[in-house]
């Protein structure tokens, strides 16, 4: 069971001819700025749509030394981040976003042996998959026209 998206923009050949015409140091600068916000727009979506609820996140529990042990991992939707990941090709260009410290997001969103799968995750993205498409472009675009008129300088 796979527990990640992707999404690979194809079809717009202008836009890949002028990222190319650009040379590659700056096309990957633009492409990280543009899946940086695309992600942004995944993570407020997936943030929107995560679980709530009104109980405190704090644990504590009692070791068998005696000691006890406390952690607050926050709320769900506290914890949705976008994070950059390393990229196993030079220029190119990974984010994610990510349910952080908060592991029992996946619980409710594939389900247990003892909880069915409520999924929040995979829905708020395919709800937002067309902004996604539209946020890359757009700052691919911005990034273009800016590389344009610095060369004409």
């Amino acid at each position: 069971m796979a527990n990640h998206n992707s999404f690979k923009f194809q079809g717009a050949k202008e836009l890949e001819a002028a990222l190319k015409a650009l040379g590659p140091e700056v096309a990957t600068k633009a492409g990280a700025q543009a899946t940086r916000q695309a992600t942004n727009v995944m993570r407020d979506a997936v943030k929107a749509g995560a679980p709530r609820g009104d109980q405190s996140s704090k644990r504590t529990w009692r070791n068998k030394d005696g000691s006890q042990g406390t952690a607050d991992y926050g709320h769900l939707h506290e914890n949705i981040k976008t994070r950059k990941v390393r990229a196993r090709k030079q220029h190119t260009v990974s984010f994610q976003v990510t349910t952080g410290k908060a592991f029992w997001g996946r619980f409710s969103e594939f389900g247990t042996e003892h909880e069915p799968a409520r999924p929040w995750f995979k829905p708020a993205v395919d709800q937002v998959a067309s902004n996604v498409v539209a946020a890359i472009s757009t700052e691919l675009k911005k990034a273009i026209e800016k590389a344009a008129r610095k060369a004409k300088k």
